[in-house]
């Protein structure tokens, strides 16, 4: 049976479909050997661990700065003594200096990393021993500056186990083993 038209009835209008065109989000990229795009985990995970290991040494500079600076109000405030304040602050600013000599290397150096996060855990211990120990004539201000800079330090050192152990395999062939 064919279709007539009929002036009551026209044909259907044909409508041609659209060219199938892909989605402006995806760009096809290439794939290194791993599988992974040009900066792929091993790259994004050394990018991460120099953006913490910076983050770390910028916050560790401001603390060592201004325990030095400002030693009069800080050690009114939290009971350290000064000579302790002054070389903690000391200590903080050498500290500081490591961390971004480290961050500077596209990808740092595993072992460099295994000793910031070992000395970062070793921090974090010390500052909630002399907090909590007696050690020290803290104020409740002080116990609470140490233990604050104890969790920071922590999550410093969690932040920069994580970077390492994500970038094995990027840069110099190391990895966190």
């Amino acid at each position: 049976m064919t279709h007539t038209p009929s002036p009551h009835h026209p044909p259907p209008p044909e409508t041609p479909s659209p060219p199938h065109r892909p989605s402006p989000s995806y760009v096809p990229r290439p794939h290194g050997p791993s599988g992974h795009g040009p900066s792929g985990p091993p790259a994004d995970a050394a990018r991460f661990l120099r953006r913490v290991l910076r983050v770390d040494g910028v916050s560790t500079a401001v603390t060592g700065a201004l325990l030095v600076a400002a030693v009069v109000p800080l050690t009114t405030l939290t009971g350290m003594p000064r000579p302790f304040a002054v070389a903690f602050g000391i200590f903080q600013l050498c500290g500081a200096a490591g961390l971004l000599w480290i961050a500077r290397h596209p990808v740092p150096r595993p072992p460099l990393v295994r000793a910031v996060v070992a000395v970062n855990a070793a921090s974090a211990v010390a500052c909630a021993a002399l907090a909590l120990g007696g050690v020290l004539p803290l104020t409740a201000f002080g116990v609470v500056f140490l233990l604050f800079g104890a969790l920071i330090v922590s999550v410093y050192a969690v932040l920069e186990w994580a970077g390492l152990r994500g970038a094995r395999g990027a840069g110099d062939g190391g990895g966190a083993r």
